[in-house]
């Protein structure tokens, strides 16, 4: 791994990341039991603005990390966050699909953005492609909601998952 990689940095934003990840599986199970309209209930909706929230400081510790290839986050990982914002507002204020496919739209960037970390830990721990595979899986899962078939995304996220506890686990010694 490149030595001016700050460890500390990265780890903590896997450690974020793992918990977003959680608590984006238990929304998608929902997601998946309930249908789509869960996503404009009230519990629906808190639950997607904490999950936003958790990308703050994430993308916060990922370009702080000096990561290679740190020009795909730094592009990636604010537009994410920005149109994700856009579409929660949007749905929150309107209760309309529009506001749905805006926040798939911004979920878009983050395998992308997630192609930095991958690139910094690809040599170090082959596990970086669980992330990346399971981050893109996620995310080409998330329109088929709106079909009521969320299982690859469910599948996506717990791939995703396991790459960042592994990750944090030997990044950690």
């Amino acid at each position: 791994m490149n030595p001016s990689v700050r460890t500390q940095s990265v780890i903590s934003g896997l450690k974020v990341s793992v918990v977003a990840a959680v608590l984006i599986m238990a929304l998608l199970v929902q997601l998946q039991l309930f249908g789509v309209r869960y996503a404009y209930s009230l519990p629906g909706l808190i639950q997607m603005f904490v999950i936003w929230l958790l990308s703050l400081p994430a993308t916060h510790f990922y370009i702080k990390s000096n990561l290679d290839k740190a020009l795909i986050l730094k592009v990636a990982a604010p537009l994410a966050v920005a149109v994700t914002a856009v579409g929660l507002l949007y749905t929150a204020l309107t209760g309309e699909l529009q506001g749905l496919e805006l926040i798939v739209l911004g979920y878009l960037f983050e395998p992308i953005a997630g192609i930095s970390i991958f690139l910094t830990l690809r040599e170090f721990s082959p596990e970086s492609y669980m992330f990346i595979v399971g981050a893109f899986a996620y995310t080409l899962g998330l329109p088929l909601y709106f079909f009521d078939f969320g299982y690859l995304a469910m599948i996506g996220d717990a791939v995703k998952l396991s790459g960042l506890l592994i990750l944090i686990r030997r990044l950690s010694r």
